[in-house]
Order: structure tokens, then sequence, then C-alpha cells
């Protein structure tokens, strides 16, 4: 009976906070565009020019859109749509983990991002 104690207790702690510890703070996404050579923006800030793999930290706060601009097309707004990350379903053997998913922003996640088709501006 000890040994089985052990062994669920041990088990437990070695998947404590499971989001965090397997997936991180931040989310790699997949930005596709029709038009390759879209930057992508966020805060203001330039990440990459498209197709790209950009990293957003995950929380549960309202995230500003992504922002994409390109030369001759109208910016694209994309907004991040929250999920919750599944890897933090895991805590069910210490309740007390959630705590940790939930204040690193591990236990929240972003949906995929379908490919973008920029708009061309017409003169």
């Amino acid at each position: 009976m000890k040994n089985k104690l052990f062994f669920i207790v041990s088990f437990a702690f070695l998947l404590s906070s499971c989001a965090f510890v397997l997936t991180g703070t931040k989310q790699r996404m997949r930005i596709i565009t029709r038009e390759p050579g879209v930057e992508v923006w966020h805060k203001n800030t330039l990440l990459d020019k498209t197709p790209c793999v950009v990293r957003i930290k995950r929380g549960f706060d309202l995230q500003p859109p992504l922002e994409l601009r390109k030369e001759g097309f109208e910016t694209q707004s994309v907004p991040l749509k929250r999920k919750f990350n599944e890897m933090a379903a895991l805590n069910f053997f210490l309740p007390v983990n959630w705590l940790i998913d939930g204040f690193s922003g591990a236990a929240a996640g972003y949906k995929a991002i379908d490919t973008i088709t920029m708009k061309r501006i017409d003169h």
C-alpha cells in the first residue's frame, strides 16, 4: 500500500503544473498568407515576414490583434482567439497546480490562424 501511495504522489508531482512545464508561457503560431512577404506586427513590433512562425505570450488577458501589412494591400487585423490549453487538464492530480498554470498564463492558448488573403488597394 505504501508503494502505491508513493508512486501516485510521485507521479502527481511529475505532472505538476503540466501546461507550464510542457508547453511554456509562449505559443508558436504559424502565419501564412497567399501573398508572400507580408509583415507580421504585434504590439507595434515587427515580428517577421510571411510565411513564418511567431511566438505570442499566452495568458488570459486580452491580447491585441496581429496586424499584417504589405505595400499595395490593405492592413489586415487578425484577432487572437483564446482557447483552453488541454495540457492544463493534467492538473487533476494536484488541483493547487491550477494556480501555477493560471497565474503563468500557460492554461490558456490561441486557436490556429487560417491562411490569410490580403486585399489589394484599388487605385
